[in-house]
């Protein structure tokens, strides 16, 4: 049966659960130093769990709640009253530690029931504060925290965000993005996902990368494959295996290969002007094609769609991959110079302007050899087109 304290309570029902499960055994035989000593190491603990610090007793607690930026916040940590209870937390810690803690472990202790009572019951109240403490602690808070619609998606703020990972969870937490990325708003987490790739053990990475693969190995055209296009880092593209990459890169062929733009919506509003079912695969990859060792394939696929007769078709091209095909190198590459010719002579705008600013701002005497004759007759064309809408304009009603 637990003990009661002077005041004639059980200290078991004045505690925290936790708290109880720590100091019972040793309070219950009235082994009360040993179960301050144990308490205090707990709370030691504790700290360092939620501020993933690898410190210990005055240090831990100075580092973990006083000065500007404390690892542990208490509370808002804003106005003057807030400050002092964050600091005064920090203290009354690192006081525990220089007067109850460090004299029990250099010298003997004998402490009475009253005394323990009194300092368990202290100990417990300032557990509070830690337990309520802002900063993310578990795996669960941090997935809560990066999956929030208002999270910074910059590599600034991905960096920022990794130094507030305790190093011991960022391998788990990297997994657990994973799990649980159908959550994800697309392209929300590649930097962090960078950042911690980067950052975790090789042999954890190696895992991380081995479990991908074998699920990659087995995916189709579903939320998992799409968010994992959205979060995975196209620079590190190269670290799947061979056979997860080309079958990925394969069904994005076939996905762009199907591609075009259609109207939906229904009577009630304006229908969207969209990419249809069959090719929105292929707009999840966009960032990854240059890593791609199939990305040959997919610029003649590029240039195919932009000689087609079909405007749905190569407004798609402008559409989700104009970063792609109007790239200053590509531009000029056989891949795309006879898309983008047939482009010219079907009288597309955005090819036009950009090819024109090429040739005519830039004077790149590569693009202006390629594509001279198609420039000018889509130039001719234009330049017709503004004289009759400038007659039209003339016009008295």
């Amino acid at each position: 049966m637990a003990r009661k304290g002077w005041w004639g309570m059980e200290i078991k029902k004045m505690v925290s659960k936790d708290v109880w499960a720590v100091i019972n055994d040793n309070y219950e035989k009235g082994s009360y130093t040993i179960a301050i000593t144990n308490l205090l190491q707990y709370a030691n603990e504790i700290v360092r769990e939620k501020s993933g610090l690898s410190l210990d007793n005055t240090k831990l607690m100075e580092a973990a709640f006083l000065g500007q930026n404390p690892k542990l916040k208490v509370n808002k940590f804003q106005t003057v009253t807030e400050k002092d209870i964050q600091s005064g937390v920090g203290y009354l810690l690192k006081g525990l530690c220089l007067a109850v803690r460090n004299p029990r472990a250099h010298e003997r202790y004998d402490d009475n029931k009253e005394t323990a009572d009194r300092i368990i019951l202290f100990i417990d109240y300032l557990l509070e504060f830690v337990r309520s403490s802002k900063q993310p602690s578990l795996v669960e808070d941090w997935i809560e925290f990066v999956f929030d619609e208002n999270y910074n998606n910059t590599e600034e703020y991905a960096k920022m965000v990794l130094q507030e990972i305790p190093e011991k969870k960022r391998y788990e937490i990297l997994v657990s993005i994973f799990r649980n990325r159908k959550r994800a708003k697309q392209n929300q987490l590649n930097n962090l996902v960078n950042e911690l790739m980067n950052d975790i053990k090789p042999e954890e990475l190696q895992e991380f990368l081995d479990n991908l693969n074998k699920e990659l190995l087995h995916c189709c055209d579903d939320t998992n494959l799409r968010m994992f296009l959205s979060l995975f880092p196209p620079q590190k593209w190269g670290t799947l295996i061979p056979l997860a990459k080309l079958k990925i890169e394969n069904m994005i062929q076939k996905s762009l290969e199907q591609a075009m733009m259609v109207y939906e919506g229904g009577y009630d509003s304006d229908p969207d002007y969209t990419c249809n079912h069959q090719g929105s695969l292929s707009t999840w990859a966009v960032r990854f094609i240059k890593y791609f060792d199939t990305k040959d394939k997919v610029y003649r696929i590029l240039g195919n769609k932009l000689s087609s007769s079909n405007s749905d078709v190569r407004n798609f091209v402008f559409e989700y991959f104009s970063d792609i095909v109007f790239d200053y190198e590509l531009i000029k590459s056989d891949f795309l110079k006879n898309g983008l010719k047939r482009s010219l002579t079907y009288f597309d705008n955005k090819t036009y302007d950009l090819i024109d600013l090429f040739c005519n701002c830039l004077e790149d005497k590569d693009i202006i050899e390629i594509y001279k004759k198609e420039l000018e007759i889509a130039k001719k064309h234009f330049e017709e087109m503004e004289l009759k809408e400038l007659d039209i304009s003339d016009l008295p009603f």
